[in-house]
């Protein structure tokens, strides 16, 4: 679905067939493969409707998922991250938890002066971890949850593996003096504790024990603090595409006389990536921006809305820990430009769907490719090629320089987005592998328009989107943002200081170069055309 024409009829004639294949009216298409003419273009046209029933931009649907271990060495806490945080979301949310969850030793209340177990490697929480917590979600303006383990309260029959990273054995009660002091330290900015992490890879319990193992944990953390009314996140269960567990989890709970959904769930949460590179498997950037992945993506989300649809519609479905591909990212393809484009495009796709927020798991202090495989001393701490910010070198991090990665630029252009309802943009699922679109109307009248050219420019192929927008009403002048790469490596590229959003850049100390710019687009009443180069993406403004 795309061509370069020099004057061939015949080639002419296939792109305007494919355009109609596709289901879109074709409005022309402009060619030329030399240099300094115009490029190739496949032609759209997009109509716009009004649904006030659709899903809302409330301003928190993104967040960062960050190892429990990097909270514990004091990574996650440093000051160098509120600006980062604050460049991203007023109100955005990070989840402490992951794989090291149930690596780290809490010392509170009685365990205050314990001996630390050798099992701990992922580190040490106490009180001043809180306190630099408490400061970093002031000045940020977010909010947080905490997870507690799940292995070290359980059977050890019930765990899957026993000999592959042990935990050290922290009690519930334990566990609960951490949730305890959290509370008096944090207030309301504590919005939720979860329970394990992934606990149908780790352990061999059924959902409803797990349930039953949450309910536990809740009843004791009420004893401890009766006026906090800390309600619980779960299933928090892996990243399969389908969802088996967390069906049975809503079943589960949906089924027990005994307790209140609302009053026990504040979030109904899932794992998902929808690339791996665990073990043998790999992802390439062709397939994280192909159809297929929208489309698989689009089929995991709807079934966790819809299956968190069965419980009360107060407890919001969340993808509490995301991103590009498992096992810390593909090299390449997590790290690349491509993942600007696809995080946006991600984003959108899940909050238009339901999903109220996705958290994507980062690191936190990170050298830029000093990749640490589980085998290194320093694991649990280690980069993530799937990061939203690393630092050049040791030296960078020592002075709290942490650069933006092509990931962290596609959360930044989301951040541009306003509060408002979704409008239906009526894309075709054929248009998928050239062009994603979205539309918000704003609480203030305003309509935002999101247009995304997911082919890559560096290859011959790839075409330009011209898109004629049929708008809900007449507006007066529309503006736009680009999110683009100056790199010649196209969605390849691992240079992430050739990304611009409105030609603007994030510097090292985690502040944007300024305010983007915008361009201007032409209106006529309800209609207007946009060009949308491959490989990058438009944010617009139409104002009435």
């Amino acid at each position: 679905m795309s061509a370069q024409r020099p004057g061939a009829r015949r080639l002419a004639k296939t792109v305007a067939c494919l355009a109609v294949a596709l289901g879109l009216v074709a409005a022309g298409s402009t060619g030329g493969a030399s240099a300094g003419a115009a490029a190739a273009s496949t032609a759209f046209t997009l109509t716009a409707t009004t649904d006030p029933s659709n899903a809302q931009i409330t301003g928190n649907n993104q967040g960062f998922s960050v190892e429990t271990a990097d909270f514990a060495h004091g990574f996650l806490t440093k000051a160098r991250m509120s600006r980062r945080l604050q460049t991203l979301s007023e109100h955005g949310v990070m989840r402490i938890g992951g794989y090291s969850m149930v690596l780290v030793w809490p010392t509170f209340g009685a365990y205050r002066n314990a001996p630390v177990p050798a099992q701990a490697i992922g580190g040490v929480v106490d009180q001043s971890d809180l306190n630099k917590l408490k400061a970093l979600l002031d000045d940020s303006g977010w909010k947080v949850t905490i997870g507690v383990p799940l292995k070290s309260v359980i059977d050890p029959a019930q765990i899957k593996n026993p000999l592959k990273d042990p935990s050290p054995p922290v009690t519930m009660d334990q566990a609960v003096a951490e949730i305890k002091a959290a509370h008096q330290t944090l207030g309301k900015d504590l919005i939720g504790v979860e329970v394990g992490n992934e606990f149908d890879n780790v352990t061999t319990l059924t959902s409803a024990q797990y349930y039953a193992k949450l309910k536990e944990y809740q009843a004791a953390i009420d004893a401890a603090v009766p006026d906090g009314h800390i309600k619980m996140v779960g299933p928090s269960a892996n990243t399969s595409s389908t969802n088996t567990f967390l069906d049975d989890f809503v079943t589960a709970v949906a089924g027990d006389p005994s307790s209140t959904p609302a009053k026990t769930l504040e979030e109904l949460s899932s794992h998902y990536y929808p690339g791996s590179h665990c073990g043998t498997s790999t992802l390439s950037i062709p397939t994280l921006m192909s159809d297929a992945t929208y489309l698989k993506t689009r089929a995991k989300e709807q079934g966790v809305v819809d299956t968190g649809a069965r419980l009360d519609s107060k407890i919001p479905s969340v993808i509490n820990e995301s991103n590009s591909a498992s096992c810390s990212g593909q090299p390449g393809v997590s790290d690349a430009y491509a993942t600007s484009l696809w995080s946006l495009d991600y984003l959108l796709q899940s909050t238009q769907l339901g999903i109220s927020r996705v958290q994507f798991h980062t690191n936190t202090a990170a050298v830029c490719g000093d990749f640490k495989a589980r085998t290194s001393a320093d694991y649990p701490i280690s980069y993530r090629y799937y990061g939203a910010f690393c630092a050049a070198d040791q030296a960078a991090l020592d002075a709290n320089k942490l650069s933006a990665t092509p990931l962290y630029y596609g959360l930044w252009a989301f951040g541009q987005v306003p509060k408002g309802t979704f409008v239906d943009v009526n894309l075709a699922d054929t248009a998928l592998p050239q062009l994603r679109a979205y539309g918000i109307m704003g609480r203030n009248g305003k309509l935002t328009v999101v247009l995304i050219n997911v082919q890559d420019p560096s290859v011959p192929t790839s075409t330009d989107d011209a898109v004629t927008l049929n708008l809900p009403s007449a507006f007066a002048k529309g503006s736009a943002v680009t999110l683009q790469s100056s790199a010649p490596g196209g969605l390849g590229s691992l240079d992430a200081s050739a990304i611009t959003l409105g030609g603007r850049t994030v510097s090292p100390s985690g502040v944007p170069t300024g305010i983007p710019t915008h361009s201007r687009i032409g209106v006529t009443g309800s209609s207007a055309t946009v060009t949308v180069a491959a490989g990058t993406a438009q944010i617009i403004t139409f104002s009435r």
